[in-house]
């Protein structure tokens, strides 16, 4: 078993493709903590839920401590909870975007290391 540290970047547009504003940047931003918060009551591989907003940049930052098999399998489980986190509160994801949704996250970077 491997622990990985696993930080994800996203690009984060109103459905209509406008950038969200500060403040609506850093609401989604916890409202998205508290998804990761609840999701972590329910699954034991994964814990120490953090997130950030650069509204200059107009990007939210999730990292995530993954404890899994190997590196391919702790990456898979971070992109599937936070999709499911992202889902959670109304978000879209280039996986499953649809113009009825809220925010439409579309990732930009991803980062593993070992801890």
């Amino acid at each position: 078993m491997i622990r990985v540290h696993i930080a994800r970047q996203f690009d984060v547009r109103a459905a209509d493709g406008r950038r969200l504003n500060a403040e609506e940047l850093h609401a989604e931003g916890e409202r998205l903590m508290q998804s990761l918060l609840d999701l972590e009551q329910c699954n034991d591989d994964f814990c120490d839920s953090v997130t950030a907003t650069d509204a200059d940049k107009g990007t939210v930052l999730v990292e995530l401590l993954i404890s899994d098999e190997t590196e391919t399998g702790a990456f898979e489980k971070s992109r599937t909870i936070v999709r499911t986190a992202i889902h959670a509160i109304g978000g879209a994801t280039p996986w499953e975007a649809s113009a009825d949704l809220g925010a439409d996250y579309r990732p930009r970077d991803v980062q593993l290391e070992y801890v």
